[in-house]
């Protein structure tokens, strides 16, 4: 049933109203995550490639790879950028909710639950399959037997466990678990799980105290503790997370939208230097966290259209985003270990242009599997709420139903 806090004047005055997207600020969302996944994949890809620069020779250190292995170094700070995006789309679609007394845990759920499964099984199946071919036919160089520099310290081949498969599905990776098979990025998807459940769990203590509720309060208490508790070292992350919540919360009620033009240019300028310093910055995360809430901020309040065909582009690369950060890891990792496990290339011209090919192919197989995941996640949601809320619904109530279902598909569930 839902949850009809906001009809109380007082609580309404507790719940923030979030911004209404355009199709304007719904590109430049779709451009960041675009953007963010290309950086992580690319990150990867030069990773397991391509020697570290310091090992370039001097003859290979043209103009290109020096941009080249410059603009690649930042895959971590690329999953901060989706924390920010998550805390954002996931605080505004809970605060929109609230202020419609519509809001129900139990829609909250499924709809959390199909967004990071549609993807995620699938991407487990797919990255077992790819790491047992690996094992089995490419394993004599002993890639999957010890750590691949420079991915730390996991071993592949010691990851293929049914306890880590169960672990990766109840987002315990990294905390309990190990992140399943070569899977190193899954490590993200634990973090967006349970700050899925803390956000609202805080909000809902807060809430149920000024309604006198304080046994609800006391519940949702717990809940929150007990996710601290499990997320332990990463909340930090969380901070990250909730920069994006600020964003929710301020810029409907504290907005430049007239001078927005002149004040993004240094926001840009202000989030690539937190990009580039924060290779050595002791609080590197939180200070691309937060400047690029400042970046958002004002990207939102821009109403300047980016043209038609940018914005198909942006849509087609944000719709396949969380499928390109789930799949392609395993498929690279094989790609490695069949054609050059001991040695990484030099990024000499023929070299570049294998590692392009192999992009080409990860993108590929990243878009056609999102049009048989990432695509049917509205579906999927009606039809869960179908099966859980009761199949008696008329088409009104379906129709009411599926949007809420697309409205709440909100930014790239990373690592993440």
């Amino acid at each position: 049933m839902p949850l009809h806090l906001s009809h109380n004047s007082k609580t309404v005055l507790l719940v923030p109203e979030p911004l209404e997207l355009t199709p304007t600020t719904s590109a430049y969302l779709d451009a960041f995550r675009a953007l963010a996944a290309l950086s992580v994949m690319f990150s990867h890809l030069r990773a397991f490639c391509f020697v570290e620069y310091g090992y370039v020779d001097q003859i290979h250190l043209t103009a290109l790879v020096k941009a080249f292995y410059g603009t690649t170094r930042f895959g971590h700070q690329s999953v901060m950028v989706f924390f920010v995006l998550s805390g954002f789309l996931i605080s505004s679609s809970i605060f929109r909710k609230l202020q419609q007394g519509t809001w129900s845990w139990r829609n909250y759920a499924i709809d959390r639950s199909v967004r990071l499964y549609a993807v995620l099984i699938p991407g487990l199946v797919l990255g077992y399959a790819w790491d047992t071919l690996g094992v089995k036919a490419f394993n004599s160089s002993g890639i999957y037997s010890a750590p691949l520099q420079p991915f730390g310290a996991m071993v592949p081949i010691n990851d293929l466990s049914l306890t880590a498969l169960i672990g990766n599905l109840l987002f315990l990776q990294n905390r309990l678990m190990p992140v399943f098979g070569s899977n190193g990025p899954l490590w993200s998807l634990f973090n967006e799980f349970w700050y899925y459940i803390l956000f609202p769990a805080v909000v809902f203590a807060l809430l149920y105290a000024v309604k006198s509720r304080f046994a609800s309060a006391f519940a949702c208490t717990l809940i929150a503790t007990s996710a601290c508790w499990i997320l332990q070292g990463q909340l930090e992350g969380f901070v990250i997370w909730f920069f994006g919540c600020g964003v929710s919360v301020f810029v409907r009620y504290a907005s430049f939208k007239a001078r927005a033009r002149w004040l993004l240019a240094p926001l840009i300028c202000l989030f690539g230097i937190a990009f580039v310093s924060s290779l050595r910055c002791g609080w590197a995360d939180l200070w691309v966290g937060l400047t690029f809430a400042f970046l958002l901020y004002g990207a939102l309040q821009l109403q300047r259209p980016i043209g038609r065909f940018l914005m198909r582009c942006f849509r087609s690369c944000a719709d396949c985003s969380y499928s390109l950060y789930v799949l392609h890891f395993p498929l690279m990792f094989l790609v490695r270990a069949a054609f050059f496990p001991r040695i990484r290339w030099q990024p000499d011209g023929r070299h570049m242009f294998y590692a392009a090919c192999i992009s080409v192919c990860v993108l590929g197989y990243a878009f056609a599997l999102a049009q048989v995941t990432e695509a049917y996640t509205p579906t999927i949601r009606l039809w869960m709420r179908m099966v859980f809320n009761g199949s008696q619904l008329d088409q009104r109530v379906r129709n009411s139903q599926l949007g809420a279902a697309v409205e709440s598909d909100g930014g790239l569930s990373v690592g993440r």
